[in-house]
């Protein structure tokens, strides 16, 4: 397997950790943030995304067979998508599943940061990566990889693209180079097609959305309630959801409550859209927290008899 191979390597082979080592900026800082032993615990994709990202593992541990047939394992990644979906953690899965560190680069605060110098410092990052097998993060891409047609830009980002180009078109097999943006449609059309693979990915799903819960959770919850919370979750990002579990439970345990009801009370009038995912989380704010019709009325905005129609309508749902 790759990973045995890389074992096996010289040393002056290794990836250099040594604060002198790194790249680093005009002051001496740091470029990049490098994670030895990479952790993904908690990653939840659509399944077509989680198949992907298998598959670049497998291609890594039989990569042997891939070079008797003179084919290269995916060497570049671009992973697009909203904030929050997992792009990062993404990133860490990889490094995790295929036994490499994490070198982490985050492009927006280099260009900010350290405009006059950014085409230099950004390719010291990707020779660095190159010391040794690593999987290299190139977070907020589309930070230096835009348009060059863009004349809102200055000319140095422009020149950025070329170095990009130059460097994903020979980057070597020992390393994965794996670029996150949030806005894949800002991208020079040049720096896309050189990617070997770009998976999209979507804001979490039912199924994605009850499982992230279920990990939070850890089978300590009921899961009625994490079946409500999952759909009045509809549409927000994965980091949201843990968001909310994370505010829930500190609230659980300053107040001594219930996570479960904590977790109900934050997200309960978040669904105002009248039909069936309303009127089971009412029905529960009723039987399980206790609250009247007119009190679920007045937090929700609606009227009594809306609530109490709701209500009914759920009760002779659930008694058949």
């Amino acid at each position: 397997m790759l990973r045995d191979a890389m074992s096996a390597s010289p040393a002056t082979n290794a990836l250099r950790f040594a604060p002198g080592e790194m790249p680093q900026d005009a002051e001496t800082n740091p470029l990049v943030d490098v994670d030895p032993t990479p952790s993904s615990a908690g990653l939840v994709l659509a399944p077509k995304a989680m198949e992907e990202l298998n598959e670049i593992v497998e291609e890594r541990d039989h990569i042997d067979k891939l070079q008797l047939a003179g084919v290269a394992p995916t060497r570049t990644l671009l992973l697009s998508g909203p904030p929050g979906v997992g792009k990062s953690l993404a990133a860490r899965w990889l490094a995790e599943h295929i036994d490499l560190p994490l070198v982490s680069l985050d492009l927006a605060s280099v260009v900010s940061s350290y405009l006059g110098s950014s085409g230099r410092n950004i390719k010291s990052v990707l020779h660095y990566a190159q010391t040794g097998p690593c999987v290299l993060l190139l977070d907020e891409f589309d930070a230096v990889a835009k348009r060059r047609d863009d004349d809102t830009d200055i000319g140095e980002l422009k020149r950025i693209v070329n170095v990009l180009l130059v460097e994903l078109d020979r980057w070597s097999e020992t390393s994965l180079l794996v670029a996150a943006t949030n806005h894949p449609q800002l991208l020079d059309p040049a720096i896309g097609r050189r990617f070997d693979r770009w998976i999209d990915l979507a804001l979490p799903g039912p199924q994605e959305r009850r499982l992230i819960l279920g990990h939070l959770a850890n089978d300590q919850s009921d899961s009625t309630v994490l079946d409500i919370v999952s759909d009045l979750l509809d549409g927000v990002s994965g980091s949201e959801i843990v968001r909310v579990w994370e505010l829930a439970k500190r609230r659980s345990i300053l107040r001594g409550s219930s996570i479960d009801d904590e977790l109900l009370e934050e997200v309960l009038w978040r669904h105002t859209e009248p039909g069936p995912v309303r009127d089971r989380a009412w029905l529960l704010a009723s039987s399980r927290l206790g609250l009247s019709a007119r009190q679920i009325a007045h937090r929700a905005h609606v009227t009594h008899p809306t609530v109490s129609a709701a209500l009914r309508r759920q009760k002779e749902l659930t008694n058949g």
